[in-house]
Order: structure tokens, then sequence, then C-alpha cells
């Protein structure tokens, strides 16, 4: 597959004149027409691009992605592509995920840095890393199975570290399987080893429990004991042992697979925001960055992964520090206008970052409709992390801008939102405030179907499609 070759064979979308564009609330759309205007002929159709290509799915069956059920991410088909479309030697993940991105380019030798604040994101991307870089088949069969007898036996018991929103998840026999496995696990010597067993038994948490990931937030099971508006019935459960032992004789039988594919250059995985780590690395050293930013959604991480955070020993403290920590996506984030500001004590990139937001003609119309219709949100907490968001995003972009060497590219997926049926043209605001900040943007492909609105807003608005996005940004020469 080649992406790029099909930049200059697809048809542009459709124009749409800016009389076709309306305000379901009826409020004023000049502003976003003028930007659609500006970039019309750079939003092409790429038959190339599926959702398979630019979500989790197109990792499901890769050997080493597939440990971990991790929703959040793209394909490594997708960033393969795209690297053979660009030259130099240095790639950049600034939300790294799982490392596809890191991973794929360290197998081509390239010098590949991956940014994550989820720990359970580095966990996984290390494990692989340790997969395909040096861990011995033996040695691994040898640890996993001493982690099984080890939970058999009953010793070393204690309390799972449960967060308030995880108590009740697992039965007793299962819970005390667990705490075992976390005794043996952390005691062990070997790093590598300790990092794969520690994802093994992580990657199976929501399989043995009562629950079951739906968007941002844990469906249960009655048999909880906990009452919730959604009730699951997953059936029968497997035990921790069973369910460990399927999952070590995986990784088992994928680690010849892994290294096959991902041997290379250990990439560097740096743990923590990007908002913090971005500023510690060196000016115009990245060659190409590929990632994709949490969308501005409105979903919870931290309760997404909740199992897994109280499995690494997160207290609840620590989760909404950790909320607090993460860009900016969901109603309870807080602004970090103050904190950036002063985090970069004499340096003018935030100020310079929020002064695009403040100028953005096109945002600020869709957020003044917003607040004007505040009473009728779902949650008016909604205008602020719009706001919170496209503030942070303009720090990352500004960022990017000091690191990317000139001619250098940024490769980004993201998709649109819509908030009381006004569509936030995501795409087009970050590429202008990429533009703004020493980037041309070469085009925005979309994919040939978008993404429908939520059920709440369908039955209000009725059916509107937004736009799913890879954007590719170029480094221009100062």
């Amino acid at each position: 597959m080649n992406i790029q070759a099909l930049q200059t064979q697809m048809p542009l979308l459709s124009p749409i004149p800016a009389s076709s564009l309306s305000s379901p609330n009826g409020g004023p759309v000049s502003a976003r027409s003028d930007l659609n205007a500006r970039f019309q002929e750079r939003i092409v159709v790429n038959a190339a691009l599926s959702r398979k290509l630019v979500s989790y799915q197109g990792n499901k069956h890769v050997p080493g992605l597939r440990w971990m059920k991790y929703k959040e991410g793209f394909s490594t088909e997708l960033v393969a592509s795209l690297l053979d479309s660009t030259q130099g030697s240095s790639v950049l993940d600034p939300f790294s995920g799982i490392g596809t991105t890191a991973l794929t380019a360290g197998a081509r030798k390239m010098a590949s840095t991956g940014i994550e604040i989820m720990p359970i994101g580095n966990l996984a991307a290390r494990a692989i890393a340790c997969g395909a870089n040096g861990v011995a088949r033996e040695a691994f069969a040898k640890a996993a199975s001493g982690l099984l007898d080890y939970i058999s036996c009953g010793n070393g018991a204690s309390d799972f570290p449960h967060l308030r929103i995880t108590e009740g998840a697992f039965s007793d026999k299962t819970e005390r399987a667990i705490s075992r496995a976390r005794h043996y696990v952390k005691q062990l010597d070997d790093i590598d080893l300790r990092a794969m067993l520690e994802l093994a038994c992580a990657s199976v948490l929501e399989e043995v429990s009562y629950t079951r990931k739906d968007g941002q937030y844990l469906r249960w099971d009655p048999r909880s004991g906990r009452t919730a508006s959604t009730r699951l019935n997953k059936g029968e459960i497997p035990t921790m042992e069973a369910a460990l032992n399927r999952k070590a004789q995986e990784m088992i039988a994928d680690l010849p697979l892994i290294a096959r594919r991902f041997q290379g250059d250990s990439p560097r995985f740096i743990d923590g925001s990007s908002l913090e780590e971005l500023r510690k690395q060196p000016s115009a050293t990245i060659d190409t960055v590929i990632t994709s930013p949490p969308y501005a959604n409105r979903y919870d991480y931290t309760r997404t992964y909740a199992l897994e955070l109280a499995y690494l020993g997160y207290s609840d403290a620590r989760v909404k520090q950790l909320r607090q920590e993460l860009l900016s996506a969901t109603v309870e984030n807080r602004s970090k206008r103050k904190m950036l500001t002063e985090s970069y004590c004499s340096s003018s990139l935030p100020e310079k970052a929020f002064k695009l937001v403040d100028e953005q003609d096109a945002l600020n119309e869709a957020l003044e409709i917003l607040r004007v219709h505040a009473g009728e949100l779902g949650n008016p907490h909604v205008i602020r992390l719009i706001e919170n968001y496209f503030s942070e995003m303009a720090v990352i972009i500004r960022e990017l801008a000091r690191l990317v060497r000139p001619g250098g590219n940024v490769f980004m997926v993201n998709d649109n939102v819509r908030y009381h049926g006004e569509e936030i043209p995501v795409d087009l605001i970050l590429s202008h405030f990429a533009e703004e900040s020493g980037f041309k943007c070469k085009v925005i492909w979309t994919l040939k179907r978008g993404k429908g609105n939520s059920s709440q807003q369908m039955g209000k608005f009725g059916r509107q499609e937004i736009r799913k996005c890879v954007y590719h940004w170029v480094r221009t020469h100062d």
C-alpha cells in the first residue's frame, strides 16, 4: 500500500459553498466557511485509508501488538506506509500508546522515540521491544511456568490495591490469584522478563473480571454486587490461571514472529505528558512525526483502563492527578494555561500558542454558539474541554515546529467532533495552528466515509457525518 501515491490520483472532496454551511442552532458560520475555503483544495479523499488502518483494528492480529487490547491507536501498516514516503533517520510519536510508531521505526534501524502518559501503554511497548530484542523464548516460557506454579501454590497473597471504581471487579478467588501474580512478578530480577509477565497479567484483567470496557466506561456484570444502569452478562469467566496460561502461550508463540517484525534499534520510551516532555528534547532533531493525539471527544482513559491502573498500584489520588495531567479531552480537565506558562519560565512559546487559540475565528465562532446554548448541553463543561484541548494542542504544535528539521514531516490521525449539532473542524483548526507555527499543510486525507454523530445528537439534529482524517504537514525552511 502506498498512501502518498494516491494523493494526486483521488478526486478532491466536492467544494462546500459557504451558503451550504449552516448552524443547526441558527448561529453564524462565516468564519468556519472561510477556514474551509482556505483548506478546501487540500482536503482529499484517500481510498487507501480505511478504519482498519487508522485504528486499533489493524493491530488486532499483529504479533506483539495483539498482546494488549489497547484500542487507542493506529496500525503498524499505516506507519510503515508513511515511513516509506519519507526520508531521514529519526522518528517521534508524542502520543505513543503501545508504541506502534516507535516499534515500526526501530525495526528499520531508525532512532525512534515514543512519549506516553498512560503507564499501561508504555508497559506494553517496552514488553514488545523486550520480546523483539533479546528475551529468549525458553527463558520466558520458564518464567511464565514459574508464575503459574506460584499462583497455584497459594503463597504470597496480598490484598489487591483496588480503586473505588474497580471494587467488586473480581471474585474472591480471582482476586487472590491476581495478588499472588503481582507478588511473583515484583520479585523478578530480570527487568525484561518482569515487563513481559507484568503485561501478561495486566492484559487478562478484563477477561477474568465482572467488567467489560464500553467506550470510556466499564460495564458491570451483576455478580460483582454493583448496581449499574447498563447490565452485562459475561457468561462463564475463566480463572486467572487459565487466562494467563493462554496469554503466555500466545506470547511464547509470538516471540520469533515479533523478532522478525520488530527486531532492530530498541526505541526510547518516555513516561510522561508531551506537554512536559517535548520541551526537554533538543531542537531540530526529528525527521518524522507520526502520531494520533487524544480526540476532543470526552473520553477519560483513566476510567477505561481503571483495572490496569489499579493492578499497577495507582491510588485514587494518583489517578485523579493523572486525569488532570492527560491532554484535556474530558469535562473534568482544568485549564493548564497557568501551569504551562510557569513551567516554560522565560520562554514565550505558550503565550504564542494561546494567542493562536484566542484569535482563531472559526473556533471562537463555534464556542460562542455553545456558550449561548450552555443550558441545553449535556454537560456545560464541554465548552471548557474544547478551550483546553486546543490550547494544549497549540503548545504541542509549537513544540513540534521547534523539534522537526526543515523539510521534515508530521502525520497526525485525528477526528473532527460535534457538540450540540455544531461541528468543530479540528483538522482545519490544527492545520491553521501548524501553518502559523512554521509548517505547510500539504494535505488533509479523509476516509471515504466519515464518522456519525452520537445517538443523542442524532435524535435531535439527524445524522451528520464528521471527517476522520490524516493530516500531513511539512516543516518549512525558515
